[in-house]
């Protein structure tokens, strides 16, 4: 997509004009307080990047104090975070961006000293293969309804912050995509095993949400982050997420979000379709109606060119350079250094 394109205003759910179509991609940049409590630092991070983008994505707000997913994350749990919360989309709105907070559950990928004491809980009792996480229990049908309750109880607070949307964090092996993944979800309810029974979580969830924004909010933003695929013999597959993500067009959702390591990578789980880019094959799937975000190595004119799509996430490059769209546009102006006091671990980037 041409430069121009990029940088001209764009309507999302026929009722919010971004200015652009440019993303702060969701980053977990670990500077809140030890309680979840938003920081100066969060603050000053969004803040010097705000004024450059359509959507400023919060990444990985967890939902409950048992879903955190990492040291210093943001919180949106109780309704002790809203005051914060509120400043933080003040800020955002200030830069001319609209909000959206990123909404997740770790499941299994956390730990009881990250959860403070709590119970690690994901679908199946199945450690996962990396990352420094603790076995976790198998959620029973109440908890799985208790978790669909917390998703609904964040959205709330978010849009008492004020935030203009919420995103589901379906990616990265955490709680959703542990449903959808044969490796992670063992069950034999209707939670697992068919793939119809492993899309109903994140159906019921995202209808929850859904339902919740539009009696709050009408033009409320929800969108769906996924990882397209995975890469482990017998794990998810690109075909079975395609199916979840039509399941969510037909429900609803304002956009999805492709988490990508490349904006151009191809499928390595659907070899009559490997020759073609993953997101031009989500996009022939769910439809024009239903807006695709790319992501990965995105930030230059090359790469923007190149990508297709609707809405373009760009995380890594706005770590150290937050005025770099300027000088894509201008070459003249010269990128800014890192804002002082952001603590940015490169670990544990959610791009």
């Amino acid at each position: 997509m041409k430069i121009d394109q990029i940088f001209s205003p764009y309507e999302l759910n026929k009722r919010v004009t971004l200015r652009n179509r440019l993303v702060l991609a969701p980053l977990n940049i670990q500077s809140s307080l030890f309680d979840g409590t938003v920081s100066l630092n969060d603050l000053n991070f969004h803040k010097a990047r705000a004024k450059y983008v359509g959507l400023d994505i919060i990444g990985s707000a967890y939902i409950s104090d048992s879903a955190n997913t990492a040291y210093g994350a943001i919180s949106v749990a109780d309704d002790s975070k809203i005051d914060g919360l509120k400043k933080l989309a003040t800020v955002i709105h200030q830069g001319g961006s609209k909000a959206i907070l990123q909404l997740v559950h770790a499941g299994r990928m956390t730990n009881s000293n990250i959860l403070r004491g709590a119970q690690v809980i994901a679908p199946s009792e199945i450690r996962a293969a990396h990352g420094d996480v603790d076995l976790p229990k198998a959620m029973t049908k109440a908890e799985i309804e208790t978790v669909i309750q917390q998703f609904k109880a964040a959205t709330v607070r978010a849009i008492q912050a004020g935030f203009d949307g919420v995103e589901l964090h379906g990616a990265n092996t955490f709680l959703f995509q542990q449903f959808m993944s044969p490796l992670s979800n063992h069950r034999t309810d209707e939670y697992g095993g068919s793939l119809e029974n492993r899309i109903r979580f994140c159906a019921e969830t995202a209808k929850c949400v859904l339902d919740t924004a539009h009696a709050h909010k009408p033009g409320f933003i929800v969108g769906y982050r996924i990882s397209p695929e995975e890469f482990e013999p017998g794990a998810l597959k690109l075909g079975d997420d395609l199916v979840l993500m039509q399941v969510l067009g037909k429900l609803g959702i304002d956009y999805l979000s492709l988490s990508l390591r490349q904006y151009d990578q191809t499928s390595i789980t659907c070899e009559s379709l490997s020759d073609l880019r993953i997101a031009d094959i989500v996009k022939q799937a769910v439809g024009d109606d239903l807006p695709v975000m790319v992501s990965g190595h995105l930030g230059t004119q090359f790469a923007f060119e190149r990508a297709s799509g609707d809405l373009f996430a760009v995380g890594r490059k706005f770590l150290n350079q937050p005025n770099w769209p300027a000088k894509t546009l201008n070459p003249g102006v010269q990128p800014q250094s890192t804002v002082t006091g952001a603590v940015i671990p490169y670990t544990t980037l959610n791009l």
